[in-house]
Formats: C-alpha cells, structure tokens, sequence
C-alpha cells in the first residue's frame, strides 16, 4: 500500500511538472501544443537575399509596435521583403510573401 502511494505521488508530481513546463516554457514545440496560445496571423518585414529569418519584429493589424519577436523563421523566396505570418507563438504554421501596398495596409505605421 505504502509503494502505490508513493508511486501515484510520483506520478502526480511528474505531471504537474510536464504541465507546467507547458505553459511556462516558450518556444515552437511547446506553443503548438499549448491551448492559451492562440493562433493568429501578423505581418512583418524581412532581409531580402536570405531564405532563414531571425529575431524577426511581428506586427499585428491592431498595433504599431512589434508584438512578439520570432527567433526563427525559413521563408522560400529571396526576393520578397513583406511576409504574413499564420503562428501559433513562436510555432510558425505558414508563411506568405505580400506587397508592400498589403503590409502597409495591414500595418498602420
């Protein structure tokens, strides 16, 4: 009886650990997993000439000043200056190359 308890202990305390590692810990593994982390799109501007991106600024319709700061992200054109961002916190889902004339109407700068 005595080892089933500290067993279940054990367990119980392993959980409360991974849980809270969860949602104390950010990064792109754990924000894709973590249910109070919405997903949402933003927009930003990127170095031309590369394809990976790094501490890059994201911008959201409704604010002027970055919100979040992605420490990575691989694009596929190095042509493109101006991406839209499906993320889910530092999870990126989908990036998408835009015009200017989008970013600035997204953007209110």
């Amino acid at each position: 009886m005595k080892k089933a308890k500290i067993l279940g202990s054990t367990l119980a305390a392993l959980v409360m650990v991974a849980v809270a590692g969860i949602l104390l810990i950010h990064n792109q593994w754990t924000d894709l997993i973590n249910p109070f982390v919405p997903e949402q799109t933003s927009y930003a501007k990127v170095p031309q000439g590369t394809q990976r991106y790094r501490n890059v600024e994201l911008y959201t319709a409704t604010r002027t000043t970055p919100k979040l700061v992605l420490k990575e992200m691989t694009g596929y054109d190095p042509e493109g200056k101006y991406v839209a961002v499906r993320h889910k916190g530092q999870y990126v889902k989908r990036v998408t190359y835009v015009s200017k004339e989008v970013f600035a109407e997204k953007v209110r700068q």
